[in-house]
């Protein structure tokens, strides 16, 4: 019998009111995945289908199950939430008027709800069931994977362990090797049998087994993950094998905790490094210790030396090692360097003391005296009759000797540096008194020095902020005291020490280097003087300057002579140049200069004229316009060597060269050397060096 479903408006709203309180009721038992409108949407179409089922027999079991199958679809699969359903849905079944008008309808409502709880339960079981399988094929395929993994972490640590230069173990917590590879076998010289059961700690250095037992409490506390040491290990044969030992504990493991030893053999590298700190304080060549280790020592010295006798210091500089090098070639020369190494350190054998290469053929000595050191003097003696001992090398027999500059005894707290530059300072004032000499230090030599070569150093920067300026002193006529030329003098106003005169401008520019450009510059600025005063006076007033060795061998002073010559528009009759009297009359480069010069026009005067036969000799074949006599004989000569120099005078005036002195004082001097001869002379007794304007002045008067 089938019933019609109740479609008028009461039974609509029975059917809706149903849902929502099926919709409340179960939304607060079990959780589902939907909006409460959506929750209530769906319910409907259940009731719905419940609704028909009940008013048809036919399908009252079939709706019933799938309404049951569908709520476990809903995620309602709690207990509670299959009570509250049938509950509810029993309960608003019977109660609406549609369906409870007979008792046959009545009882196919309990047939609905039973085929529900059923429908309800069969989805459950096949669901747990579904799961059940799912999840045993996943730890099926979770074991495998598993398999898989530590069949390939095998594997590889297998392949890390048998091909790694790193010695890997596993060791227990007392430092037993459970496991070892065959890199660890190798550092320290054993075979991987041998090791099977031996201490980690019996391989290491004794020194460091207590630092290794702190390590490994370290890891059994549990609070390192991992330490790193570079430790020593002992090979076989005793020898020490330096590595870098890493210790990680391994936990939780099946056997108890173990701790992986990773050993990275670091004995190259150190024994690379090593050699390189020794190469840093030592020199190549000779293996003695280089200057910074020299230092070092030193400065230790100074602190520990006994007081009562202190330390010296001294400082060689091989001589002629240049011609050695030159004429026997470099490895003649490094062998004698070797030679000079041993040889030194022979001399000082019996003494505590530490001999070092500076560089070059530059040698250092530290001796911390004793009671016993020989005195200065006798060390510097033994030192060149040891160095005098010719020796063979490469066919040939040579010798050295050394110039010495010494430091004996320095106050304990002074600076190394200040001691070495001391000693260098003096070595430099040894090398000035020639060959085989030697110094000691002086303070206060030391402090002028200083100051020269920090002037020398300063020169440049003062030549361009204008502190350097040309002056000019009037050269006069003997017979009239006229001026017939001014010479160029070079002037440097300092700011701390005054006026530099003309001769140590020219020596400090001639020890730098400078002298060349400086001198360009200074002859550039008296030709346009020259010039300047032909105009202003009328008269040609000559300019004479003196060049320093340096710039009479000059390769490009005929050139720049004549460039100055033509950009200022001065005649070169109006140039004097005065050059050292070796140069002049020499045989080398600077005497061509110059003669090309004197050919060309320009006066050429030779300085520092002694009236020797060698030199009268080669004047009377120069084209020398005048010789001016050297400075120690501007005084008055004695009477024997008064005449003398007269009678030489006599035949450079016939040889058509003029004579002039310079640094004339007085009036004697001045009458002595017009009768001798002089044509012209300067100096103080006539005028001082002034500004140009100075020349003009007194030539006009």
């Amino acid at each position: 019998m089938t019933a019609a479903l109740p479609q008028d408006a009461d039974g609509l709203r029975a059917r809706a009111k149903l849902a929502k309180k099926w919709t409340y009721l179960l939304s607060s038992r079990t959780f589902i995945p939907l909006s409460s409108v959506e929750l209530e949407r769906h319910l409907l179409g259940l009731v719905e289908r419940l609704c028909a089922g009940v008013g048809n027999e036919a399908l009252a079991h079939k709706v019933g199950r799938e309404v049951g199958t569908a709520l476990v679809d809903l995620n309602c699969t709690s207990p509670d939430a299959l009570q509250c359903s049938v509950e509810v849905v029993s309960k608003g079944l019977l109660g609406m008027a549609g369906l409870s008008q007979t008792e046959k309808l009545r009882d196919r409502v309990v047939d609905v709800i039973a085929a529900l709880a059923a429908g309800f339960v069969e989805r459950i079981r096949v669901s747990t069931l579904d799961q059940q399988e799912q999840l045993g094929r996943s730890l099926y395929r979770a074991m495998r994977q598993a398999q898989l993994d530590l069949e390939v972490g095998n594997a590889r640590y297998d392949m890390v362990e048998g091909h790694t230069s790193t010695g890997i173990a596993t060791a227990d917590l007392a430092g037993r090797l459970l496991r070892t590879n065959a890199a660890l076998a190798r550092i320290v010289d054993r075979t991987r049998s041998e090791l099977g059961g031996t201490s980690l700690f019996d391989l290491v250095h004794p020194d460091e087994r207590d630092g290794l037992r702190t390590d490994f409490a370290q890891l059994t506390e549990g609070g390192t993950t991992s330490i790193t040491q570079p430790r020593r290990l002992l090979r076989a044969d005793g020898e020490v094998a330096w590595v870098t030992l890493t210790l990680s504990p391994l936990r939780r493991h099946e056997g108890g905790n173990q701790v992986i030893v990773l050993a990275e053999d670091a004995t190259d590298v150190n024994l690379l490094q090593g050699q390189l700190n020794h190469q840093s304080l030592h020199d190549v060549l000779t293996r003695l210790p280089n200057r910074q280790y020299f230092t070092s020592r030193l400065e230790q010295a100074l602190r520990t030396a006994d007081p009562a006798t202190g330390v010296t210091v001294f400082h060689l500089d091989l001589d002629g090692f240049s011609l050695v090098t030159g004429g026997l070639g470099r490895q003649v020369g490094d062998h004698l360097l070797k030679v000079v190494a041993a040889r030194l350190q022979e001399v000082v054998a019996d003494e505590t003391a530490m001999v070092a290469r500076f560089g070059y053929d530059e040698f250092a000595i530290l001796v911390e005296n004793t009671g016993s050191t020989p005195d200065v003097v006798t060390m510097v003696r033994r030192i060149n009759d040891r160095l005098s001992a010719p020796f063979d090398t490469d066919g040939h027999r040579i010798a050295c000797s050394a110039t010495i500059g010494v430091v004996h005894r320095p106050p304990r707290d002074a600076s190394p540096h200040d001691l070495l530059d001391s000693a260098d300072l003096t070595l430099r004032r040894a090398r000035g008194n020639g060959k085989r000499q030697w110094e000691l230090a002086d303070p206060t030599r030391d402090a002028l020095d200083r100051r020269m070569f920090s002037m020398a150093a300063t020169m440049p920067g003062a030549w361009e902020n204008g502190e350097l300026r040309v002056e000019y002193q009037p050269l006069v006529r003997l017979t009239d005291e006229r001026i017939v030329a001014a010479e160029a003098l070079l002037r440097w106003e300092h700011p701390r020490l005054g006026t530099v005169p003309h001769e140590q401008c020219l020596a400090l520019a001639e020890d730098t280097g400078l002298i060349v450009p400086l001198g360009t510059w200074m002859l550039r600025l008296a030709c346009e003087q020259g010039r300047a005063w032909r105009r202003e006076l009328g008269r040609e007033v000559p300019v004479r300057m003196s060049l320093s060795a340096g710039q009479a061998a000059d390769p490009d002073l005929v050139s720049v002579v004549r460039e100055s010559l033509a950009d200022t528009g001065l005649p070169a009759a109006s140039l004097w140049l005065g050059a050292p009297a070796d140069l002049v009359l020499g045989e080398q480069e600077p005497a061509d200069n110059l003669r090309i010069l004197a050919e060309s026009g320009v006066g050429v005067e030779v300085d520092g004229f002694t009236a020797a036969p060698a030199e009268l000799l080669r004047v009377a074949g120069f084209p020398t316009r005048a010789v001016r006599m050297c400075r120690p004989l501007t005084d008055q000569p004695a009477p024997v060597v008064a005449q003398a120099l007269a009678n030489v005078l006599a035949v450079v005036r016939e040889a058509g060269v003029g004579v002039s002195v310079a640094g004339v004082t007085t009036r004697a001097q001045a009458q002595w050397w017009r009768e001798a001869g002089a044509a012209t002379a300067s100096g103080p007794l006539f005028a001082p060096a002034g500004p140009p304007d100075a020349i003009g002045h007194a030539g006009s008067t």
